[in-house]
């Protein structure tokens, strides 16, 4: 006899918020929008769906094998279900829709969809509330868009979390002087991004890495802490100037952020990946103590919005709202919160 599946009446990964969590769950947003128009961000509303010969080229193929992909029955060109709200502000501001003026500070409040395998435990429907801050490639928008994730969590009553912060350069450069073929760096790059070491192990195996830089590649990774990092970064740099330059400006912004007040909320981590590979400079991750995963978290894409024809260096980050409402702790909202689960 054929094993029967029970039919979900919701699609796995999506979201039903019912009426008691839906007010919190709203405010929530709109306290971050207005956090954020308080520091000079101004709001902007992305499309729902794109032309993918049109997005693509801020995408890469891993998240656009995840896209929902539909055909326009005007023109027949292929739709995208929107993915990643980055890439749809890097391909407006391109297009030259906001103007000249620089430097530009956009936020954001949105619905991104990818689809993610139903074991896979995460969902395909995520909330996010967002910033940008484009035009300006120094240490002190990097501190800004930090200070102003911070600011986002502490205005809706996060208290206790970190903010892990790096710069891909440092590993990047690495994997360049190891000799890493092209597709094998983007290998030990998603590796990165996932913490999973015996992957990249396998990898640097699989190229014939020279020991001496697999273990420069590997300890990089180990570097996490607090100003000590800074340090031991310059060790493993030895004479390499772009390291030390990725250095320099992590180092800068660190203590910054330090002089502001944020020093006990602040963790330096050189292993620091974030999985898309549009981010070129200083990148973090907000982390809560009893969430599965990160809050959000962001950093620097100074060559994404050149991929649309205008070269500009942005930073900024993203916040996931649902996780968010999980870590203020409302215990009687969750158990308003109707989701399949996977």
């Amino acid at each position: 006899m054929p094993l029967l599946r029970e039919h979900s009446l919701v699609p796995p990964g999506m979201a039903t918020i019912l009426p008691e969590a839906a007010g919190r769950f709203r405010k929530i947003e709109t306290q971050l929008i207005e956090t954020l128009a308080g520091r000079g961000f101004q709001e902007i509303i992305l499309p729902t769906f794109e032309y993918l010969d049109v997005l693509a080229p801020g995408l890469e193929s891993e998240l656009i094998e995840k896209c929902y992909k539909i055909p326009d029955r005007t023109t027949g060109r292929i739709l995208l279900l929107r993915p990643d709200a980055t890439a749809q502000i890097a391909r407006t501001v391109a297009m030259g829709m906001m103007g000249e003026r620089i430097p530009m500070k956009l936020s954001y409040r949105t619905t991104v969809f990818r689809y993610e395998p139903e074991h896979a435990g995460r969902d395909r429907e995520i909330f996010q509330v967002g910033a940008e801050l484009i035009g300006v490639d120094d240490a002190a928008a990097d501190q800004e868009i930090v200070s102003c994730l911070i600011a986002c969590l502490r205005r809706i009553g996060v208290r206790s979390f970190k903010v892990s912060i790096g710069h891909v350069g440092f590993f990047k450069r690495l994997l360049v002087q190891a000799g890493l073929s092209e597709g094998g760096r983007k290998q030990a790059e998603q590796a990165a991004a996932r913490k999973d070491i015996p992957r990249l192990e396998e990898i640097l195996r699989s190229e014939r890495i020279a020991p001496r830089a697999v273990r420069r590649i590997l300890g990089a990774l180990e570097l996490a802490g607090t100003a000590e990092v800074i340090a031991q970064g310059r060790e493993l740099a030895g004479r390499d100037r772009s390291l030390h330059r990725t250095l320099d400006r992590l180092s800068q912004v660190y203590h910054a952020l330090c002089r502001d007040g944020y020093r006990a909320m602040l963790f330096l981590d050189l292993g620091e990946f974030r999985g898309f590979d549009y981010y070129d400079g200083l990148v973090f991750d907000v982390f809560a103590e009893g969430i599965g995963g990160e809050l959000g978290g962001g950093g620097r894409y100074n060559h994404l919005i050149g991929r649309f024809g205008r070269n500009l260096p942005s930073t900024g980050f993203a916040l996931i709202v649902d996780r968010l409402f999980q870590a203020r702790g409302i215990s009687r909202g969750l158990s308003a919160w109707s989701k399949k689960p996977s």
